[in-house]
């Protein structure tokens, strides 16, 4: 479950900004932020609809 109030990167644990939303390998919801895009994807991290 996606905390409301602290929202950090799944990747660098860093204040996610302008955070994306993916499932990671436990089909977890998590969110990443924009300079880890690349590395969630090469990571197999699978993008959530809507």
């Amino acid at each position: 479950m996606l905390s409301l109030f602290i929202k950090k990167c799944a990747v660098c644990k860093k204040k996610a900004i302008e955070p994306r939303k993916y499932y990671d390998d436990q089909h977890k919801a998590v969110l990443v932020c924009v300079k880890c895009v690349d590395y969630a994807e090469r990571r197999a991290f699978r993008k959530r609809s809507a």
